[in-house]
């Protein structure tokens, strides 16, 4: 699982694990949604990553 690293300055302030997910277009990837606190406030966000060309063609 590809694990992301979020830092302010030299501060580390998350580090989110991307589960593997298939796309309602056929893509394959990954995607998380997650809440993470920056500075006393609280934020929520959203990683995607898609393979190119991971969407198979539709076949005539």
């Amino acid at each position: 699982m590809p694990r992301i690293e979020l830092f302010e300055g030299s501060q580390k302030i998350a580090d989110i694990g991307l589960p593997e997910k298939k796309f309602s277009t056929g893509s394959t990837g990954y995607w998380v949604t997650q809440k993470i606190e920056i500075n006393g406030k609280r934020y929520q966000c959203q990683f995607q990553m898609v393979e190119i060309g991971s969407k198979q063609q539709k076949k005539e």
